[in-house]
């Protein structure tokens, strides 16, 4: 098995990774990212950041150190029911350990409400990250923190992030539980009281779609696009299915980096993996709009260059869609 398609793989998922880590937390205010990332455009996924960013530590240790900032001073807009949630859709134990881990940084920031899943160790080299003392949510793309703290941590305020970022289109229940990690039970309750409350609008036909009205939110919210500036009319960031994007870069290169370790993986066993990694994330893929080739294009081996080509096609769509 020649190893060259695996390598390439790894290799772009990492840059990729810590590319979108990197743009994400200069715009939720961090002090601590390096001069020149330009800021994010579309909706940041709070868990998802997180849990990418401590997957990324050992490439980028200054990632955890972010991680560490936010969890002084963003714990209380993180929610703990949506990082499990998300923590799952990530490899193996992966997403599990660094929600533990981000648990047992926010107590030791001195939010208690994360003791019960504070079960890691805090490493000695992990410090804050300069920053403001309370978030700055000034940027159109921190706008799910922002709605936290306007609404409480919890299905409203994430059902109407994800509403907004569809800057004007419909979905349903289903849908919307599916981008926020949220119960269908859970999101129906919510989307029902909004809409009773007319912060939304819902369709009369079964099953019912739901849109809140992007241009008064956008007006209310002064939602200007980091590349527009006030210079055009406020607009609200896109939406995108994050979490899955970033739990695929972590299978890829966990996927790449198991094979380099584990001599009792043949090449027939590696590609099989790749081609269910990628039929995992294909629905996010589909919804995201990242032109991924099908798996069933790639037959037996041949599945070991199409996971590089879905790996290039998802980090070039990373960069133009952050």
């Amino acid at each position: 098995m020649s190893s060259v398609p695996l390598a390439n793989a790894d290799t772009q998922a990492k840059k990729a990774a810590i590319q979108l880590c990197w743009t994400q937390w200069l715009s939720m205010g961090s002090l601590g990212s390096p001069g020149g990332t330009k800021r994010a455009e579309a909706i940041i996924d709070p868990e998802a950041l997180i849990l990418l960013s401590l997957y990324c530590q050992d490439e980028e240790r200054r990632l955890a150190d972010m991680v560490a900032w936010w969890a002084g001073v963003g714990s209380r807009l993180t929610s703990l029911q949506r990082l499990r949630r998300v923590a799952k859709r990530f490899p193996g134990r992966t997403g599990t350990e660094g929600l533990e881990l981000f648990a047992s940084l926010a107590v030791q920031a001195g939010d208690r409400r994360w003791r019960r899943q504070a079960s890691a160790p805090v490493p000695e080299w992990i410090r804050p990250a300069k920053g403001p003392e309370q978030p700055m949510l000034i940027e159109s793309s921190a706008l799910w923190p922002r709605l936290r703290a306007a609404f409480g941590v919890g299905a409203k305020a994430d059902t109407l992030v994800f509403l907004l970022g569809l800057q004007g289109g419909w979905a349903s229940a289903k849908v919307i539980s599916f981008a926020t990690g949220y119960s269908s039970v859970a999101v129906r309750q919510a989307t029902g009281e909004m809409a009773l409350a007319h912060l939304i609008r819902e369709t009369t036909g079964r099953p019912a779609e739901y849109v809140a009205p992007a241009r008064q939110w956008a007006e209310l919210l002064e939602l200007y696009p980091p590349s527009a500036g006030r210079g055009q009319s406020p607009q609200t960031p896109a939406w995108r299915f994050w979490s899955e994007v970033c739990a695929f870069l972590v299978g890829a290169i966990e996927l790449a980096e198991l094979s380099r370790v584990d001599d009792r993986l043949g090449p027939h066993v590696v590609a099989s993996r790749a081609r269910d990694l990628v039929e995992q994330h294909s629905r996010a893929f589909s919804f995201n709009g990242i032109p991924t080739p099908p798996p069933n294009a790639f037959p037996g081996l041949e599945m070991l260059g199409g996971l590089q080509e879905t790996v290039r096609i998802v980090a070039g769509w990373i960069r133009e869609a952050i």
